[in-house]
Order: structure tokens, then C-alpha cells, then sequence
């Protein structure tokens, strides 16, 4: 994409791996994995977060660069990404695991 000429950002909340790929530009951000943008329902904070993300489309001029965003979880906040019911792939999983090879290629069986 950035051959053709698209600008990409990459928002992350865990920077240092998401650098190891070689991302044209990075904006690391210190909240929870699964919450990049914040809490559930904040509206306001999620926009902030996703306007400061795009800034780095324009401040970011050399390949590779990384800016960590001004942004910090509330302390004492608990949030849980974790589904309450497990997908249902996981049961597939659990009854036939010799499968996963098959799902890692993306060669999804039937349940």
C-alpha cells in the first residue's frame, strides 16, 4: 500500500513486537491488548486515540518510526476482553485438537 502511494499507520498496544515487522509507522499506545482504543463506550477517548493515530500519518516521515501516544489507562480500571462464553471453535478444538494445523492454514473444517 505505501508502494502505491497509501500512507498506514499502526496503532498498538504492544509496540515493541508490532516493531519487529518492520510497520511503516508505529503509534504505541499503553492500554490493555484487545482495548487499542480505549474503554468500552467512551466515545470522546476513543476519537482522541483514533485522531492521534492518524497524526502520525503526517508527523511520521521516516519508515520505521514509532511515537508512543499521551495516553495512559486509569489506574485501578479493570476491563476484561475475555468473552464470557468461549467461541465455538474452541469446542471443535477441544473435541478434535489434530484440527488445528488444518485452521492454522486457514482450511476450516466443518464443526
Amino acid at each position: 500500500m505505501e508502494e502505491a502511494g497509501l500512507a498506514t499507520t499502526t496503532l498498538s498496544t504492544i509496540p515493541a513486537l508490532t516493531g519487529s515487522v518492520g510497520v511503516p509507522r508505529l503509534a504505541g499506545i499503553g492500554y490493555p491488548t484487545g482495548l487499542p482504543f480505549g474503554q468500552p463506550n467512551n466515545f470522546p477517548g476513543q476519537l482522541a486515540v483514533l485522531r492521534a493515530a492518524l497524526a502520525t500519518l503526517e508527523s511520521i516521515q521516516e519508515p520505521g518510526t514509532r511515537i508512543d501516544l499521551p495516553f495512559e489507562w486509569p489506574e485501578g480500571l479493570k476491563v476484561t476482553t475475555h468473552p464470557r462464553k468461549p467461541p465455538p471453535i474452541v469446542g471443535v478444538l477441544k473435541r478434535r485438537p489434530w484440527q488445528l494445523p488444518r485452521f492454522v492454514a486457514r482450511d476450516v473444517p466443518e464443526s
